[in-house]
């Protein structure tokens, strides 16, 4: 029995720690509907169990468990032993971080807690090694180990025996002296409340699974809400206290571009305004408190509208995923408030419904990938009938379809992220979520995961994307946010950014092949001269790679000069760009000089 009820936190601790249990909340699942579902599974499973167990004990002969419709009595007993048991192996899951090692110490744990707590009322009840043991004392014992499940279920199974065994002596002409077979003892109830009955330990295991259920339920809803309240109005309110210059420093906007800055003053200006906005962010901070403290998001404002694509860039390191976190309900927040679709995310997760696509994979690798999607559509409601169709199309959207019925544990990296993402996708949220859903994809998955990305966006969702594509963000975000350590170090889009912060042009110039030595030599001072600030980033067999400064520079003066100095300088081809946004990422990314820029008035080498 043991076995097969330790086997019973396996999916929890899997769905738990790949975040598989996260979506599913994040999704619409309620936490009582999670754990009713998964209880009332397991617990079919122990019922056809416990007829097999009973077949065992007919073929085995043990009469007295089966006989004269006893096996009821039995049956009776396994189940309210399931009933008490399965929800604290739920309990017990939350210890574990693999599943294979809360398995293996649950099955030690449930054969120890059943030997050995009936090794200690057996000494109880023999007097063996505890006759200084006071009353009062042993029955705060006695009482303490009925809260194991083990324990009642071994208490119920030799109790019973004893009962009729007794009954079976006591009805012979003479029965054995050394029995009490009084009439009083011949009509005891076997489910009373007296000594060697099984009422008080079937009523136990009764109240035993209701107690662990509220507990579960208490870790789930109210003990992340108690979690928040101290991180929020003690941990941080102390540390503040103790360390108000470090958090000044850190939280500080002083350093913040004006476009940071005005979006922190229209969303503290306007808070009602923008409360029906699909995502508001409001001084988000997040502080993780250990040694050294690290401050992970540092007081960021945002408001992100339906049919906006917005694109958060940054570093490993900068901030991005635990944001994603703080969104998703995922991570406690330290300070500040978010509102998706207008429900606080900090107080119902589940009434945001949000399509979200983490960073690692949060399948269930048992399914396949027409079944989990199937699964995804049934929570956002979709309705039977059309439930095939709609998940064939996304399949066929994402050319998934040729892996759709094999196990999610045979696929790639990169179509675990293809189906990650269509299940984010798919349903009805308003806001999605996705964390870096490119990475380990071929260039033509990513190409039809950002044509459904447009389209989800195009259909009024507001998408929130983080990704190190910096061409896939420019083509297809319609605003982005640069973060370091952090901060939003800038905000605006693509174009906007490109053009406040990167004052430069790039120069691609290509001489002829025969073209002599000297006479590069006399281009690099023609265009050092004619363009002052100019860098020569790079230079191969007659192929110049400048960056100019575009202050005083327009596009047709450039054309125009280069255009007089072709023939003079055999000069091939020649181009002139943009800088490009993964070049302002750059700029503004380096970790150990977040904010070292190019000037307007030159261009600094790096």
């Amino acid at each position: 029995m043991a076995l097969l009820i330790s086997s019973f936190c396996l999916q929890t601790v899997t769905e738990r720690v790949s975040k598989a249990k996260h979506i599913q909340f994040v999704s619409g699942v309620y936490v009582l509907v999670y754990w009713l579902s998964a209880l009332l599974w397991d617990f079919t499973i122990f019922f056809i169990t416990c007829c097999l167990l009973l077949g065992v004990f007919k073929y085995g002969r043990l009469d007295i468990y089966i006989t004269d419709y006893r096996f009821l009595d039995t049956m009776l007993i396994f189940l309210l032993y399931g009933w008490s048991a399965i929800p604290l192996m739920y309990l017990l899951s939350f210890l574990f971080t693999r599943s294979t090692s809360a398995y293996i110490i649950l099955v030690l744990f449930n054969y120890l807690s059943g030997i050995f707590t009936l090794l200690i009322d057996d000494s109880f009840q023999l007097g063996k090694g505890f006759t200084n043991m006071s009353n009062a004392t042993r029955n705060i014992v006695l009482n303490v180990l009925l809260l194991f499940p083990n324990y009642n279920l071994g208490k119920c199974i030799a109790d019973y025996f004893t009962f009729y065994q007794m009954k079976k002596q006591c009805s012979r002409e003479k029965p054995p002296a050394y029995l009490n077979c009084s009439k009083a003892n011949n009509t005891k109830n076997v489910y009373s409340l007296e000594e060697e009955t099984i009422g008080k330990y079937m009523i136990m295991m009764s109240i035993t699974g209701f107690v662990f259920l509220l507990i579960i339920f208490f870790l789930e809803t109210t003990l992340w809400r108690l979690r928040t309240f101290f991180h929020q109005y003690i941990y941080f309110v102390i540390y503040k206290a103790f360390k108000k210059g470090k958090v000044s420093k850190e939280l500080s906007g002083e350093s913040e571009d004006e476009d940071v800055q005005n979006e922190r003053r229209r969303i503290l200006g306007h808070p009602r305004e923008l409360l029906n906005s699909a995502v508001l962010i409001k001084e988000l901070t997040k502080v993780y408190f250990k040694y050294p403290v690290i401050f992970a998001v540092k007081n960021i404002s945002l408001a992100i509208q339906k049919g906006e694509c917005f694109g958060l860039l940054g570093f490993n390191g900068a901030g991005k995923t635990t944001t994603f976190k703080l969104l998703t309900g995922d991570e406690i927040v330290t300070s500040g408030k978010v509102f998706i679709d207008g429900f606080s995310i900090t107080e119902n997760t589940q009434k945001s419904r949000i399509g979200y696509c983490p960073q690692s994979d949060a399948l269930l690798e048992y399914m396949t990938g027409r079944e989990i999607m199937i699964m995804y559509a049934r929570l956002w409601g979709i309705s039977e009938p059309q439930i095939q169709q709609y998940v064939d199309k996304w399949l066929n959207s994402l050319q998934l379809e040729p892996h759709a019925d094999k196990l999610i544990s045979t696929y790639s990296g990169g179509n675990k992220r293809q189906l990650s993402t269509a299940i984010a996708l798919m349903g009805k949220p308003s806001v999605i979520l996705l964390d870096e859903p490119t990475t380990g994809m071929d260039p033509v998955a990513q190409r039809l995961l950002w044509d459904a990305v447009t389209w989800a966006r195009e259909s009024g969702k507001a998408i929130v994307i983080s990704s190190h594509r910096m061409e896939e963000c420019d083509a297809f975000c319609t605003r982005l946010a640069i973060m370091v350590q952090g901060k939003f170090m800038c905000l605006g889009n693509p174009q906007h950014l490109k053009s406040k912060f990167g004052n430069i042009y790039i120069l691609n110039i290509k001489a002829k092949i025969y073209t002599h030595e000297d006479k590069l030599d006399d281009l690099k001072f023609f265009i050092t001269m004619t363009f002052p600030g100019s860098v020569l980033k790079h230079e191969n067999q007659g192929i110049l790679h400048y960056y100019i400064p575009s202050k005083d520079n327009t596009w047709g003066k450039v054309f125009g000069i280069l255009e007089e100095a072709k023939e003079q300088y055999n000069l091939e081809d020649y181009s002139i760009s943009q800088i490009t946004l993964e070049q302002v990422f750059l700029t503004f990314a380096n970790p150990t000089e977040p904010r070292k820029r190019l000037s307007s008035d030159g261009l600094k080498k790096r």
